[in-house]
């Protein structure tokens, strides 16, 4: 990801450019998902070798200012090589100003269904006169923080590179579909499935069901005919279907699944091993000449 870095760090990389080149190339941008809003945690998951970090403000209550932190710990502890989009809580511009001008490299909307909500997150994004997003003076320093090739000004770079993509969730956003990506601004889609099965009517896990099986059908043909990346969360059973079905930004690991799943599997361990030793040692001579 480092061919996509911009000249600050400070700044938000070519996320649009990458998914272009994931597309063209047939090739997946992995990724890790953060869900515990902590500085802390993230200096972590950068020092790995993952493509993007999901900062998810919708499910974890976090602070605009614990936020921008965040995605400038993201970008600065990986040198550039790790690529922060943050899925914003709602569809407010104030969200999405406060992840761009942290430096993200994209923002996830959330409970996307109809057009008009997309023109605005997109207008909400850009700068003008593709947009209506703010300059943001605290962020962008004239000469220190601003810097970019020459013959080019940061807030034209800005608008090549941020991507914007809507989140689809619900069976009014997959009738809007086609629609949506047709919009110009739009640089992925994110299929939210566990809210569009609970939309559908369908349990939050299970597999087979027709509704399902046919809305995302209609996904995988939609982005197969507007050449458009998919994004989301991929259960590694599904892995497959989803990279045929043009999927290009995947996360199949977060923070809090790793930490829950990974302790209990090493107690699990632990008990195993104190077990044993206590077995053997009340079956030993000296356990029984004590008794």
């Amino acid at each position: 990801m480092q061919a996509y870095r911009p000249l600050k760090l400070q700044q938000s990389p070519n996320l649009r450019k990458a998914l272009k080149d994931a597309m063209r190339d047939s090739r997946v941008l992995l990724g890790v998902g953060a869900g515990i809003p902590s500085v802390a945690t993230v200096k972590i998951l950068a020092a790995l070798a993952a493509d993007w970090c999901w900062i998810d403000a919708e499910h974890t209550p976090m602070s605009p200012t614990l936020m921008a932190e965040m995605v400038q710990t993201v970008n600065m502890y990986s040198e550039g090589a790790m690529h922060a989009v943050v899925r914003v809580p709602t569809h407010g511009h104030e969200h999405i100003a406060w992840a761009l001008d942290a430096g993200a490299a994209g923002v996830m909307i959330p409970h996307t269904e109809t057009v008009e909500q997309v023109k605005a997150s997109v207008a909400a994004a850009r700068f003008g006169p593709q947009g209506q997003r703010s300059f943001p003076p605290f962020a962008m320093l004239q000469g220190i923080t601003d810097l970019v090739p020459e013959g080019k000004h940061w807030m034209g770079v800005a608008n090549e590179h941020i991507a914007v993509i809507p989140q689809i969730e619900s069976q009014l956003g997959l009738d809007n579909l086609e629609e949506i990506m047709q919009i110009e601004g739009v640089d992925a889609i994110m299929i939210g499935k566990g809210d569009l099965r609970m939309d559908l009517g369908l349990p939050l896990f299970g597999g087979g069901e027709a509704p399902y099986e046919e809305g995302m059908k209609h996904v995988f043909a939609m982005a197969k005919k507007y050449n458009m990346p998919l994004v989301g969360f991929v259960p590694e059973h599904e892995t497959e279907v989803s990279v045929r079905g043009g999927y290009r930004m995947i996360c199949q690991a977060a923070d809090v699944q790793a930490l829950a799943f990974g302790l209990q599997m090493a107690l699990g361990k632990s008990r195993e091993a104190m077990a044993k030793v206590v077995d053997q040692m009340k079956a030993s001579p000296q356990s029984r000449q004590r008794e």
